[in-house]
């Protein structure tokens, strides 16, 4: 047999083998689906995606009311005394938070538009960043026509009684702390921190 007779048969063979197709290669296995959108589950992840995995994989997840004139709702029970809630869906980016407990009274009282009552340093946590309409309306929920919604890369948010924090810049800055809603009872300072390589769920 010559070797073009060989090669006739072995591509015969292969050809029958492969039913006549040419060679495929198998399809990778599709990644299994992460929890659906709005799910209480991609709400918990949302939420712990907002701060330290020591804090948020033992913090409560709450959820926010679904009227202007609602009370959050709890997702999971929580152990360490902080609270973290998930994605604000109303804004451009994500924007999951975690809080300690000062911080969760500073959140009732802009809820009901009264000032807040800190009796110690508060501290919360926004590692995905945050997307604000006003450094300087605490209630502006929206930006006004043609203005940008202001960004913020990750940080952490401080509040201490007094809302002393003269010095720092009451404008935004970049990769520097400044101070949001400055000379009024909602006065805080933004504090940028690293970008988290990972989180550990």
């Amino acid at each position: 047999m010559d070797r073009k007779t060989a090669a006739i048969l072995m591509f015969a063979l292969l050809a029958a083998c492969s039913g006549g197709q040419p060679a495929q290669q198998a399809a990778a296995p599709a990644p299994p689906p992460g929890p659906a959108p709005g799910s209480n589950e991609w709400k918990i992840q949302s939420a712990m995606s907002a701060g330290p995995a020591e804090i948020a994989r033992a913090a409560a997840i709450m959820d926010y009311p679904t009227t202007p004139t609602g009370q959050p709702t709890q997702i999971r029970a929580g152990t360490n005394g902080w609270t973290c809630l998930p994605d604000m869906p109303d804004t451009p980016d994500p924007d999951p938070i975690c809080v300690d407990g000062q911080w969760m009274n500073w959140f009732g009282a802009w809820m009901g538009h009264k000032s807040p009552h800190t009796t110690a340093v508060g501290l919360s946590y926004m590692l995905m960043g945050a997307d604000d309409a006003s450094n300087t309306d605490a209630f502006k929920m929206k930006p006004d026509s043609g203005q940008q919604w202001i960004h913020s890369g990750p940080h952490m948010m401080i509040i201490s009684p007094g809302n002393n924090y003269a010095g720092l810049p009451t404008t935004p800055q970049a990769n520097m702390p400044f101070v949001m809603f400055a000379g009024t009872p909602y006065a805080h300072i933004m504090a940028p921190v690293p970008a988290p390589a990972s989180h550990t769920m």
